[in-house]
């Protein structure tokens, strides 16, 4: 089965969960996100939830009240990003292709991210993302070292598939979903 197919099957499996639904999951991602969040002060990046993705609303809240520092993807052209300060909620605008972005100026390197958390349309059990097919994290995250930033997945258990990923796919070092940590 195509990558493109097991995209759309997942997509549909998870834009069918009630949206009351896709909230207590979310929260729950969250939640095990904020009990291994370190203590000392990180660059986070993070991504605005566009339809049935994890919606990580509230672990955004947490972060712009903390020491942390979150970043958020803005999209410069059809295969390029660049992640963008939040610093707090009213610097949200819409960007390109109706994602929210940030207003700020202030851009940090993909590399010198800590964290980097996004979303996917599936993974599976090698780690590896399936995303929308655009390639923007992909792309990214090519030149950077591993780890460097630790590469986080948040879906829902629905999510996980099997798909052979491409050479260039970036694999996850994290899964998070509502039952835990599938890969850590």
């Amino acid at each position: 089965m195509s990558k493109d197919t097991v995209r759309a099957q997942l997509i549909e499996t998870r834009n069918n969960l009630p949206a009351k639904t896709r909230e207590q999951l979310s929260n729950s991602i969250t939640n095990h996100l904020l009990k291994v969040l370190p203590s000392q002060a990180i660059n986070i990046g993070s991504y605005m939830a566009v339809g049935s993705e994890v919606d990580l609303k509230s672990l955004h809240t947490n972060l712009l009240n903390s020491k942390h520092r979150l970043y958020i993807p803005r999209i410069l052209s059809k295969t390029t990003m660049e992640m963008a300060a939040l610093d707090h909620e009213e610097q949200l605008t819409d960007g390109r292709f109706g994602i929210q972005t940030s207003t700020q100026t202030e851009t940090i390197e993909f590399g010198a991210l800590e964290w980097l958390i996004m979303p996917c349309s599936g993974f599976d059990q090698r780690g590896y993302r399936l995303g929308m097919g655009g390639g923007f994290y992909d792309r990214a995250l090519e030149h950077c070292k591993q780890k460097a930033p630790l590469r986080i997945g948040v879906a829902f258990t629905s999510q996980q598939a099997v798909f052979e990923p491409d050479p260039w796919d970036q694999p996850f070092d994290w899964i998070v979903t509502e039952a835990g940590f599938i890969r850590r």
